[in-house]
């Protein structure tokens, strides 16, 4: 822009010179009329750019290796066409935390719509935030840009290239949603069972009064049902890494826990996956009932921001109280070495399972269950 200014000048400059030099006015109708120009151009040029329509598209989902084609689409609404279009279209992989932008060029011609293609390569597993955080019309002389804040964004997924996983399942595995084991930590709605007694306190519901307690103590003693246990696996992904990572052990965490839950999916073994919302400050889980409701999941799962923070996943989920009510709870985690995990009388197994870009391709995990 600054060269088309500099050369605008010097244009100016010239006319300016033979108009004080010469005796006739044509030189400085020139001149007047080359400002009077630039003035008009600049004015539509500025109400032009408030009748652009911006907007991004892309494939919901991809396989790794594929190029990932986005579609820019502009629309100009108005009367005046705008010369050239610059933006910068950005791809941010959720997951591993890499980023990449596209220069883009564009016209907008009034009372029409234009679009081009701008594509991304090499792109590992993981969900893709596709943004155009900033754009910037020009005039057709180049002198001035005029910066159009339109945030869009949308959504692309590379689906991850699976790990083989070898399961071996034992009859704790098997779902038993009538369970006859009951949590000793949370309580539930199942009057079948009582968790604890405990007096009552504002906001409790009448029918959980024990009655008969409450007459022979002279205190209002409220009732609280057992939870059941729910024979099902959790998968938890540890996305609080010990140290900085590389991209390929972030994706190596994402892929090999959409790998075991593939395998379980395929083994018929309902389950569910949790993480560390950053975000929300909670712990996200997502129920995986088969191969169906596998990919909503993974748009989820392969968006968990992995950084690193000395609280393990584990540490985060008993801050936000969650449950660990399950038959099994599958560690996938980068920490080289893990703590022990105190396993309860009625509390779930523990299996951690190591990951990394160190894990073998082709040997892949073996997972007992």
């Amino acid at each position: 822009m600054a060269r088309y200014r500099v050369l605008f000048g010097l244009w100016l400059a010239i006319w300016l010179v033979l108009w004080a030099l010469g005796k006739n006015a044509m030189p400085l109708c020139v001149l007047l009329g080359s400002l009077v120009a630039a003035i008009a151009e600049l004015a539509c040029t500025a109400l032009a750019a408030k009748h652009l329509r911006l907007s991004l598209s892309a494939p919901l989902s991809v396989q790794k290796g594929e190029e990932v084609s986005v579609c820019v689409q502009v629309e100009n609404t108005g009367l005046f066409s705008l010369a050239t279009l610059s933006a910068q279209v950005c791809c941010r992989n959720l997951l591993t935390d890499e980023r990449s932008c596209r220069a883009l060029r564009i016209s907008a011609p009034g009372r029409q719509r234009q679009s081009e293609v701008v594509t991304f390569a090499g792109l590992r597993c993981g969900k893709l935030e596709l943004s155009l955080p900033e754009l910037r019309v020009y005039d057709l002389f180049g002198l001035y840009g005029r910066r159009v804040a339109e945030n869009v964004r949308t959504f692309s997924l590379v689906l991850p290239k699976l790990y083989p996983v070898q399961l071996q399942t034992g009859e704790r595995t098997i779902p038993d949603f009538d369970s006859d084991e009951y949590s000793m930590r949370h309580p539930g709605d199942d009057p079948s069972e009582t968790f604890a007694l405990r007096e009552y306190v504002p906001g409790d519901r009448v029918r959980s009064i024990h009655w008969k307690l409450t007459e022979k103590t002279g205190d209002v003693i409220v009732r609280q049902l057992g939870l059941p246990v729910d024979h099902s696996i959790l998968l938890l992904l540890d996305n609080s890494a010990p140290e900085a990572c590389t991209p390929a052990d972030k994706e190596s965490l994402g892929e090999l826990t959409a790998s075991v839950s593939a395998a379980l999916c395929a083994a018929g073994l309902t389950h569910h996956i949790a993480w560390y919302d950053r975000n929300q400050d909670a712990v996200s889980s997502v129920p995986v009932e088969g191969e169906d409701t596998l990919t909503p999941a993974l748009a989820e799962l392969l968006a968990a921001r992995i950084v690193p923070d000395e609280q393990t996943v584990l540490e985060h989920f008993a801050q936000c109280g969650g449950s660990l009510d399950y038959a099994h709870v599958v560690l996938l985690t980068l920490r080289p070495e893990q703590e022990p995990i105190p396993e309860g009388e009625s509390g779930p197994l523990f299996t951690v399972v190591p990951c990394g870009a160190a894990v073998s391709r082709e040997e892949g995990v073996y997972l007992a269950l």
